[in-house]
C-alpha cells in the first residue's frame, strides 16, 4: 500500500509536499482508494437522519433540551431500518456548548431512546466539526475491530447555551499571538479572511442568496422530508402560555431573500465590514444521527449501505483565518481517497460565512453548482455540535436522488483555526 502524505498542523497550499518545512505528516491510507474493490472491512453508512433546525432563542426549539432532540433521532434511526439499540458497540455524540461536551445529557438522552444501559456512550466537542468527528470516532472503532456497529450523532441547543465562554485560561494567553487569536470572534475571522483574500461583499451577498434560494426550493419540492424526524414539543410564549407544536420544517429558509433585501443589512461584527446577518450562518437548534457499521456485520444483518466513508482529514490553520480550513482539508482527504476535485458529484461545505465558504470553493476550482445544492448553513441553520452529522445526511441522500454511483465531500472550518473533510461514495441502487 502507497505512504500518502497528509497535510496538518500547518496552512500550506493544496498539492505541497511540506517535506521542507514539516507541514505535512505521513499516514498510512486505509485501503480506501477509488480502484480498490469493496471490502467486508469497509465503514459504511446504513442510515440517518435529523430534526429540523430550528431558529435559536426564537423558534420552535427555543425551549426544547437537547437530549429530547438527540432522543428523537436516536430512536428513529433504529426504528426506521429494524434494529435493535443492543445490537450498538458505542455511541458518540457531538456537542460544543453542553458543560462536559453534553456526557451527562447524551447518556440521558440514550435512556429517553429506551436504549439499554450495556450500550456505552461518549462525547466529543471538535468545535464545528463535532457531528462530524462523532462519525470519525465511530469509524476508527470499526476499523480497530472493537466494535462492529455504532451510533454517530451531533446535537446542540444554542437557545440553552450560549457562545462566549472559553473556560479557564492562563494569564499568558495574551502573551501569545496563536493563543491569542484563538479567543478572535468568529464575525472578525470572517472578516480577516475576506479583507485577505478579497471576497467582496457583493459576492458575499450573492453566495447568500444562492443557499437561500437553493434550500428554499428543496423545501418546497420536500426534498428534506425523509431527513427530517418530525418533533413534537412545547414552546412558551412571551406571556408564559405554553402550546404544543410539532416541528417538521427548517426555520431559517427565507424564500423571499433578494439581493437588495441583503445589501440593506448593516455589517455585523465591523463597521467597515462586509460580514452581515444575512451572508452569515444562523444560530439554530437541531441534532442528527447516523448509523455505521463494518459492511460485513451490515450485510449479516441484512442492512442496506447508504454510503462507503472512504477517507477523512482533520488540519490545523491560523486561527485568526480559521474559516479557510476547508480549503485545506479537502484536498488532504481527496489525496487520501485517490480522488480529485472533478471526480466529487456533491460538496457540502459548511456555510460559516459565506467570506469563508466562497474562498475555499475558489481556492479549489470547485464548480459552484456542485456546492451545497440543496442551500447551505446561511439558509439553513448552524447548531454547531449538529452540522456535521447533518451534513453528511443530507449528503448521503442528496447522492441517493442521483440514482447512480456517486461521490461526495463534506466539510467545514473551526474554531480555534482547523478544517475537517470526509469523502463518501454511494455505491448506487441496490440490488
Amino acid at each position: 500500500m502507497n505512504r500518502l502524505r497528509v497535510i496538518s498542523g500547518h496552512l500550506c497550499p493544496p498539492g505541497s509536499s511540506g517535506s521542507s518545512s514539516g507541514c505535512g505528516r505521513e499516514l498510512r491510507a486505509p485501503g480506501c482508494g477509488s480502484s480498490e474493490p469493496d471490502s467486508g472491512e469497509d465503514v459504511v453508512l446504513v442510515h440517518g437522519r435529523r430534526t429540523a433546525i430550528g431558529k435559536a432563542k426564537r423558534g420552535a426549539f427555543k425551549d426544547t433540551t437537547p437530549d429530547e432532540l438527540l432522543s428523537a433521532v436516536m430512536a428513529a434511526v433504529l426504528e426506521d431500518v429494524g434494529l435493535s439499540p443492543d445490537k450498538l458497540g458505542d455511541v458518540c455524540v457531538g456537542n460544543v456548548l453542553q458543560p462536559g461536551a453534553g456526557a451527562v445529557m447524551a447518556r440521558v438522552a440514550h435512556f429517553l431512546s429506551e436504549f439499554p444501559d450495556t450500550v456505552p456512550v461518549c462525547t466529543v466537542n471538535r468545535q464545528c466539526s463535532s457531528g462530524l468527528q462523532a462519525l470519525f470516532n465511530i469509524a476508527g472503532a470499526i476499523r480497530s475491530r472493537s466494535i462492529d456497529l455504532g451510533l454517530a450523532c451531533g446535537v446542540e441547543s444554542m437557545s440553552l447555551q450560549s457562545i462566549g465562554n472559553p473556560g479557564d485560561l492562563s494569564s499568558r494567553v495574551s502573551d501569545n499571538e496563536k493563543a491569542r487569536d484563538c479567543l478572535t470572534p468568529m464575525g472578525i475571522t470572517s472578516e480577516n479572511v475576506a479583507e485577505r483574500f478579497g471576497i467582496s461583499r457583493e459576492k458575499q451577498d450573492a453566495f447568500a442568496l444562492s443557499s437561500q434560494q437553493k434550500a428554499a426550493q428543496a423545501q418546497s419540492s420536500g426534498r428534506f422530508d425523509q431527513e427530517i424526524v418530525p418533533v413534537t414539543t412545547s414552546v412558551v410564549d412571551g406571556e408564559g402560555r405554553e402550546r404544543r407544536v410539532t416541528v417538521s420544517k427548517d426555520e431559517g429558509v427565507r424564500a423571499g431573500t433578494t439581493l437588495a433585501g441583503l445589501a440593506k443589512l448593516r455589517p455585523a461584527f465591523k463597521p467597515d465590514g462586509s460580514t452581515t446577518a444575512g451572508n452569515s450562518s444562523q444560530v439554530s437548534d437541531g441534532a442528527a444521527a447516523l448509523l455505521v457499521g463494518r459492511r460485513a456485520a451490515v450485510e449479516a444483518l441484512g442492512l442496506p449501505v447508504l454510503g462507503v466513508l472512504r477517507a477523512s482529514a482533520v488540519v490545523g490553520v491560523p486561527p485568526d483565518v480559521m474559516g479557510i480550513g476547508p480549503a485545506v482539508a479537502i484536498p488532504a482527504a481527496l489525496q487520501q481517497a485517490g480522488l480529485t476535485v472533478d471526480d466529487i458529484d456533491v460538496f457540502e461545505i459548511n456555510e460559516a460565512f459565506a467570506s469563508q465558504a466562497l474562498y475555499c470553493v475558489e481556492k479549489l476550482g470547485i464548480p459552484l453548482e456542485k456546492v451545497n445544492p440543496n442551500g447551505g448553513a446561511i439558509a439553513l441553520g448552524h447548531p454547531l455540535g449538529c452540522t456535521g452529522s447533518r451534513q453528511v445526511v443530507t449528503l448521503l441522500n442528496e447522492l441517493k436522488r442521483r440514482g447512480r454511483r456517486a461521490y461526495g465531500v463534506v466539510s467545514m472550518c473551526i474554531g480555534t483555526g482547523m478544517g475537517a473533510a470526509a469523502v463518501f461514495e454511494y455505491p448506487g441502487p441496490q440490488q
